[in-house]
């Protein structure tokens, strides 16, 4: 019977070590909107830095903040002081000239990574040092990002 009990105490100290992973800092959702020159932005992509926390990115889809990720898919952004950088980018149609050798290798698409069109917004929207654009997320409720940029 002392086995046994070595045995269940050795699973019970594993399952609790399992359980035990690194702590994440607390996360608050986000939603809002973003408009440029008082009309809704129509794509996106949005970028929260807190310091000493990772970044949190989330779409912007016809004007409206969504997905803002930290760590899981919709967790929203740490919480504390954030800057927030946003880069939009008109897409490029893609054509494609026939060359007729199939062994032709295309290279990168012209929407590669998102930079294939002209940018929507000023450049300096781009950078969380450079765009001004700042807000508290704070913990325990879901907090609404509104911003009207020039």
């Amino acid at each position: 019977m002392k086995n046994y009990w070595g045995v269940f105490a050795l699973i019970l100290v594993v399952m609790m070590t399992i359980g035990c992973g690194p702590k994440r800092p607390p996360t608050a959702k986000v939603v809002g909107k973003v408009t440029y020159q008082g009309a809704p932005l129509a794509t996106g992509t949005i970028i929260f830095e807190v310091d000493g926390a990772r970044p949190a990115t989330g779409k912007i889809v016809d004007g409206q903040i969504v997905n803002v990720t930290t760590f899981e898919p919709n967790d929203g952004v740490s919480i504390g002081l954030a800057k927030i950088a946003i880069v939009a980018r008109e897409e490029v149609e893609e054509t494609i000239a026939e060359t007729g050798d199939p062994s032709a290798s295309r290279g990168p698409s012209a929407n590669y990574m998102g930079l294939g069109g002209r940018l929507l917004l000023p450049p300096h929207y781009g950078n969380p040092s450079t765009s001004n654009l700042t807000v508290t997320i704070e913990k325990g409720k879901e907090n609404t990002v509104n911003l009207d940029l020039e």
